[in-house]
């Protein structure tokens, strides 16, 4: 799982999800109406689990933002490689790439047949120790009751649409402190041996670059993602890439806003949540 909170303190939505859902509203007024230059990079986890989770986005929701991502124009919606294509050749096009961290069965089952659908490319960054077993471990969106794992089988079946790029999430989802080239090499290890290609991309477990682990990270991948908030464009640097997470309290007027002007709404509510939890209330 990757994002903005720190390990082991996932956000909840709980009764103050209807308010979050209102401030979004509000903010996402503020959006422009061009789209953002570079790469957006969403973040997902899991889609239609059940869970009061933020990062357990309802089915219906996900539905409405696949249906606005379906609707840009040709060549908005692209895999991680093409924009990262892009930003080495110096263009600022706008782009959109879809991610889902940890590798939630949920995602299989509710996320991929809208994907497929709509011909919609997306990154899994797997932890790959959890393949066809249960998705548990501290600050998981399943911490309580555990969730089904993808399977071998449904990852193949992603991957051989040609929309589907797996990515390299250590094998254990790992914690940011405890990264090593044996988790990374592991994981890597684990999708060539099932689905006979080895990842070029990484994103951070908790969305926590970990500094001392990048001649690592550079030597085998070709990307690792953060947890920051922001779009990517050229110069960025290629294992600090920027995010953008999408949450179950996001009205579609506010997610249409992470697309759009300079994150300004993004940002706001994060500023707020900050202030919130700075003095004790949960947010």
């Amino acid at each position: 799982m990757s994002g903005t909170a720190a390990p082991g303190a996932p956000e909840a939505a709980g009764p103050a999800g209807g308010i979050r859902t209102r401030v979004k509203r509000q903010l996402a007024r503020r959006v422009g109406a061009r789209p953002g230059e570079g790469a957006t990079v969403l973040i997902y986890h899991r889609v239609g689990g059940d869970s009061p989770d933020e990062l357990d986005v309802g089915t219906a929701d996900f539905t409405a933002q696949a249906d606005l991502l379906a609707e840009l124009p040709p060549g908005r919606v692209v895999s991680l490689d093409e924009a990262v294509d892009r930003i080495e050749a110096g263009r600022r096009t706008p782009a959109t790439v879809l991610t889902f961290d940890d590798g939630f069965a949920d995602v299989y089952d509710n996320a991929w047949p809208l994907l497929r659908d709509r011909a919609l490319p997306f990154t899994v960054y797997l932890a790959s120790g959890h393949v066809g077993g249960e998705m548990r471990w501290e600050g998981s969106t399943a911490r309580t009751t555990g969730a089904p794992a993808l399977s071998w089988e449904q990852l193949r079946e992603m991957t051989a649409s040609g929309l589907c790029t797996v990515a390299n999430h250590t094998r254990s989802h790992a914690r940011p402190e405890l990264l090593t080239t044996a988790e990374l090499d592991a994981c890597n290890d684990d999708v060539e041996q099932h689905l006979g290609v080895r990842p070029r991309h990484y994103a951070y477990t908790w969305g926590v670059p970990v500094p001392h682990m990048e001649p690592a990270l550079r030597a085998r991948f070709r990307t690792a993602a953060t947890g920051e908030v922001g779009r990517n464009a050229p110069g960025v640097d290629p294992v600090r890439l920027r995010r953008v997470p999408v949450r179950r309290t996001d009205p579609i007027d506010f997610f249409r806003a992470k697309l759009y002007g300079r994150l300004i709404p993004e940002r706001a509510y994060a500023r707020i949540v900050a202030t919130a939890k700075a003095v004790g209330a949960r947010a």
